[in-house]
């Protein structure tokens, strides 16, 4: 019978295969584009939502700086670890947090230079120029970069999925909580995102599953005798 923590990583490792499976179910089924349509006005031919304060202002421009806020906290706290001693030690998993959070986005922002796939405010069906191309079709000769797949703003919450493995690093007891986190931030931007016609589920659900690889591959690449036996070790409860 497998430890208790292996069963639980073998699951960690494996929910973003599910997550990608529920995005083609979303793009191919149809429930991408009924969802969209709860938020288009297709009498009016708009998005009364795209502009409206609370996704726009709040959601989309506040968790711009709601990233840059945690950068800053971020380097308040490695500069710290140079002056204090008891600090020292968390250097290395400081400098994984930094470079986890920002390859989840980073990798999603290199696939929207090379999607062919359109924001649903783009799309010829609610009124805009382009056609509605899925992941899996061909793309029509001399169709523009799309620019709008995966999604990149939900990228800026679920990247602090890297919140989970940070706090694994401490054998902490509240390691889920760091989950929730990153899920729930992820959530509020790519709903916030999806009711102003910006993304589709399926782009948050493909950005989802690509942070959570990028935090936990980056675990593996910064912490490498774990990879082949996830043990517990003497460290910080909490």
């Amino acid at each position: 019978m497998k430890p208790k923590y292996i069963e639980n990583f073998q699951t960690m490792a494996l929910l973003p295969m599910l997550f990608l499976i529920l995005a083609v179910i979303f793009e191919y089924s149809g429930l991408d584009f009924w969802w969209e349509s709860l938020f288009y006005d297709f009498q009016n031919h708009l998005w009364p939502y795209k502009h409206y304060w609370l996704f726009d202002d709040c959601i989309h421009a506040g968790g711009q700086w709601f990233d840059k806020a945690m950068g800053l906290v971020w380097l308040i706290t490695f500069i710290l670890t140079y002056f204090r001693k008891k600090l020292r030690q968390s250097r290395k998993i400081l400098l994984y947090f930094l470079f986890a959070t920002a390859l989840g986005p980073i990798l999603v922002s290199a696939g929207k230079r090379f999607s062919h796939i359109y924001t649903p405010w783009d799309l010829q069906i609610f009124q805009g120029d382009q056609p509605y191309i899925k992941l899996f079709d061909p793309v029509p000769a001399g169709a523009p970069v799309g620019h709008g797949f995966p999604a990149g703003h939900s990228s800026g919450g679920y990247a602090f999925l890297s919140l989970y493995f940070v706090l694994f690093y401490f054998r902490s007891s509240y390691r889920f909580f760091g989950l929730l986190f990153g899920i729930c931030i992820g959530l509020v931007f790519g709903l916030g995102q999806q009711i102003r016609g910006a993304h589709f589920p399926s782009h948050d659900l493909v950005t989802l599953a690509i942070c959570w690889y990028a935090s936990m591959v980056s675990y593996f690449l910064f912490f490498p005798n774990e990879q082949l036996s996830f043990l517990p070790r003497q460290g910080i409860q909490t």
